[in-house]
């Protein structure tokens, strides 16, 4: 049954990228252009325009910004897919996680290549900069987890509620104002602090970064078990709630 759901994962997954860049013109490219894009951008207007000062701040920033590229493109990718593929899962009775899942490791290829491409060049490239390569595994690991989760509840939640893809998308858009991503925490008022204490997102995003960018071992041990305990959270819910309406979903595709 593993084997079986493995070579249909990966089939699928295969199928999905070829799919994607199909008719494009500049196809994977743009796995690398949308992230340098993004970090020209985003550098120049926070690093000259609002002088925000860090050593190393072009690390920084990447150290938040493609994790966080990766969370938005993938649920943005996923929460329509169950609704969008009605003719598919009737037709072949397909398994419905298995189709979120393949979206969201088709997503999280792009992201490695832009991690490996982009961010390894980087870190190497920063002489005074202490990074820990040997321990990103692990957040890289929990972060896939936790999208995973929150991307198949999102998209049977959709299957019921269609506004789904419009509140989350407006959530993100605060989100990424009150997620430490282009400034550090330490920049946020005491007395609002508690902001970013009750996101969850900052936890995935800080456990990646905290072994890019000034690598300290009891930080980003902290950092790993909030976004482990974060990640298990989304599971759980994710779960649970399959379990309820998973036997309602054929009737509203």
């Amino acid at each position: 049954m593993i084997q079986i759901f493995s070579r249909q994962l990966v089939s699928l997954t295969l199928a999905n990228m070829k799919a994607r860049y199909r008719k494009t013109f500049a196809g994977f490219l743009w796995v690398i252009l949308n992230p340098i894009i993004l970090y020209s951008v985003q550098s120049v207007v926070f690093r000259k325009i609002l002088k925000i000062e860090l050593p190393d701040y072009s690390l920084f920033l990447l150290g938040g910004l493609l994790p966080w590229i990766f969370i938005t493109s993938t649920l943005e990718m996923s929460i329509p897919y169950l609704y969008n593929s009605h003719n598919l899962l009737r037709g072949f009775r397909i398994n419905p996680f298995l189709l979120i899942l393949c979206q969201v490791l088709d997503n999280f290829l792009n992201f490695l290549i832009a991690f490996v491409i982009i961010l390894i060049p980087m870190m190497i490239l920063t002489e005074n900069q202490q990074s820990a390569f040997y321990y990103l595994p692990l957040p890289i690991l929990v972060l896939l987890i936790s999208i995973a989760s929150i991307s198949s509840l999102a998209s049977l939640m959709n299957v019921f509620y269609r506004d789904t893809k419009f509140v989350l998308t407006f959530i993100l858009n605060i989100m990424y104002f009150i997620t430490p991503i282009f400034y550090p925490v330490e920049f946020v008022p005491t007395e609002y602090r508690w902001i970013i204490d009750m996101n969850p997102l900052f936890y995935l995003v800080e456990a990646f970064r905290s072994a890019v960018y000034n690598f300290e071992p009891s930080y980003f041990w902290m950092s790993l078990i909030k976004a482990f305990l974060i990640s298990l959270f989304f599971a759980l819910i994710s779960f649970l709630y399959w379990k309820k309406r998973k036997n309602d979903l054929y009737y509203y595709i």
